[in-house]
């Protein structure tokens, strides 16, 4: 358990003080236990609860994550990238432990806006006996944090002009 948990605070690639406070509440978090596990199999824990609307299955959310190997190996990081991912929730564009993890299911409750989650996908809820990309070995469990942004973060500034356009003059209904 030690190793692991070594493993796991070195594996997290957040930049700054946020690293280390990340660092600290994952070992914390892995060293406490607390992982809840659902039927199906996806171990999880709320980190920070958010309290925003949760998602609806098909709309697009927007999401930062780190993703790692159970040994600490960090495969994929859009905080390491300084860019959110964006995709349809539900509707199998991701792995189906994060649409199960981020949506929830009769054991798991959703994710709300502003919330971070710990996911723990087994390989069945990942990618499998196939793996991914010479990155990701066959029937790895796999690891992520994930943090649900506010929605409306993706529309760039004539979003926000439309936005506040709409709710001043209740025109632009179709933008």
């Amino acid at each position: 358990m030690a190793l692991r948990m070594q493993h796991s605070v070195s594996g997290l690639t957040r930049a700054g003080s946020q690293r280390s406070s990340t660092r600290r509440l994952t070992l914390r978090v892995v060293a406490s236990g607390a992982l809840k596990t659902s039927k199906c199999g996806l171990k999880w824990k709320d980190v920070e609860e958010g309290t925003g609307a949760p998602p609806r299955m098909g709309t697009t959310i927007r999401c930062h994550y780190n993703g790692r190997l159970t040994n600490g190996t960090v495969f994929d990081s859009s905080y390491e990238r300084g860019s959110p991912l964006d995709f349809p929730i539900g509707v199998g564009q991701v792995i189906k432990g994060w649409d199960i993890g981020i949506l929830g299911n009769e054991d798991i409750p959703p994710m709300k806006e502003g919330g971070k989650r710990l996911l723990v996908i087994p390989p069945e809820l990942g990618y499998g006996a196939r793996g991914a990309g010479g990155v990701i070995p066959p029937n790895a469990t796999l690891e992520f944090d994930v943090e649900l942004l506010p929605a409306g973060g993706g529309g760039g500034l004539f979003g926000a002009l439309a936005e506040g356009w709409k709710k001043a003059t209740g025109f632009l209904n179709a933008v």
